[in-house]
């Protein structure tokens, strides 16, 4: 899913780059929980709820890359892309408000909602609020995120990967997903565009409902 100017392996190291990022810190959030029940030599509540909620949350973001990046043409119910999409977001500033009346989403679709949320709350670091929706327009699928907040704004990496551009500069990490979508969106015949203004932005994936 590359062009000949992008080698697979580059993308897919990326890619790793992003998700062994993302599963970092509810790892070792899980590793120093054990560590202090170790030290404690007893039953530490609040060793104990660390490591626990931290599992919980690495599950959750295993779970998620594993749907957003090595996804199938099965299709996905929408109650499980939501909480999916969700984990991106929660105790962080940014919020997500979910609306859709797709269900489920065909493979490449759910593959693409849940790359374009990563996006999203990426953008909104700061905090604001991103506002996904999915329908079927005609004979498309449309997969649309809103997005706006306080320095509300598309890293440079993102946008060039979501144009199906080489990486020009900045971190690889951010630069893949939006390169993974670009190519699988338009090897079903499908597009991606990316609007920005002052504190806003949005991401808009359009699939051939035959091929998603």
């Amino acid at each position: 899913m590359t062009s000949a100017a992008t080698p697979p392996e580059f993308l897919a190291a990326g890619l790793a780059a992003r998700i062994l990022h993302d599963i970092s810190g509810p790892a070792s959030g899980v590793a120093s929980g054990l560590d202090l029940l170790t030290e404690s030599g007893q039953g530490d509540g609040a060793a104990l709820e660390l490591a626990v909620s931290s599992a919980r949350i690495l599950l959750d973001l295993l779970e998620f890359h594993k749907v957003a990046f090595a996804g199938g043409a099965a299709p996905v119910a929408g109650a499980t892309l939501q909480r999916l999409a969700l984990t991106l977001f929660e105790a962080r500033r940014p919020r997500l408000e979910w609306v859709s009346d797709l269900d489920p989403f065909p493979g490449p679709a759910a593959q693409a909602m849940l790359i374009l949320a990563q996006i999203s709350a990426a953008a909104l670091a700061a905090g604001g609020l991103a506002r996904a929706n999915a329908a079927r327009v005609r004979e498309d699928i449309v997969i649309r995120i809103d997005g706006e907040g306080p320095r509300a704004a598309l890293h440079p990496e993102s946008l060039d990967g979501l144009e199906g551009r080489d990486l020009l500069g900045g971190l690889a990490g951010r630069w893949a997903p939006s390169r993974y979508l670009s190519a699988l969106v338009t090897a079903v015949g499908g597009a991606v565009t990316a609007t920005t203004g002052v504190g806003r932005f949005s991401l808009t994936a359009t699939l051939p409902a035959t091929a998603a």
